[in-house]
């Protein structure tokens, strides 16, 4: 994993985009306390993926465009409930009158990337963020971003450490899925922000 981050993420797409790229520093504390040893979790391994990439391109991103000399870190933290992977940046950080948007399809602090690029984007279409949130949500975690406009932003992705309670959290949709379920709590939606209507199942 370390290993990929650096090579793949940072030594080619960064590097490919802005000329230089921030070093990665990754570190791990286990629940029994020990930074030494690796954290294991269960989890679907493209929609984990997916999430750590997103939230460590756009780090690196913002670093860049800052000027900044400060590294990207990543800490991964297993606790009793939650395992936590955080990802800061010392970059331009992000105001606050524009967080209530971070989350919304199509959304981009990025501008409109090239499509007929040889090179990836590395972002611009507005999707990565509220996609990641959807994934984490999806197995009841959750994605938080804290960002300060001049200093730089912390995203947390939360996960559960037991698999008992890493259920499927899936909105009922129609009358024909809505039958076959019996109703639970009344939760928010994904990506609507306060209350729904519609119930889970349970």
């Amino acid at each position: 994993g370390k290993q990929w981050y650096q090579r793949r993420v940072r030594g080619y797409l960064c590097t490919h985009h802005y000329g230089s790229c921030p070093d990665i520093e990754i570190s791990t504390i286990s629940r029994k306390g020990n930074r030494e040893g690796g954290v294991t979790v269960v989890y679907i391994a493209s929609h984990l993926h997916h999430m750590v990439f997103e939230l460590v391109k756009n780090a690196l991103r913002a670093t860049v465009e800052a000027e900044s000399k400060h590294s990207v870190k990543v800490l991964i933290v297993e606790g009793e409930k939650d395992i936590s992977i955080m990802v800061q940046d010392r970059g331009v950080g992000i105001p606050m009158r524009l967080h209530d948007h971070l989350f919304d399809y199509h959304y981009s602090t990025a501008p409109e990337p090239d499509i007929h690029s040889r090179i990836p984007p590395l972002a611009g279409f507005g999707y990565g963020l509220p996609l990641s949130r959807l994934y984490a949500r999806y197995l009841n975690g959750n994605i938080r971003l804290m960002s300060m406009e001049g200093y730089g932003t912390s995203a947390v992705i939360y996960l559960q450490t037991l698999s008992e309670e890493a259920g499927e959290v899936l909105p009922l949709f129609n009358k024909t899925s809505q039958a076959k379920y019996q109703i639970g709590q009344m939760v928010q939606d994904w990506n609507v922000a306060g209350p729904t209507s519609r119930p889970i199942w349970s």
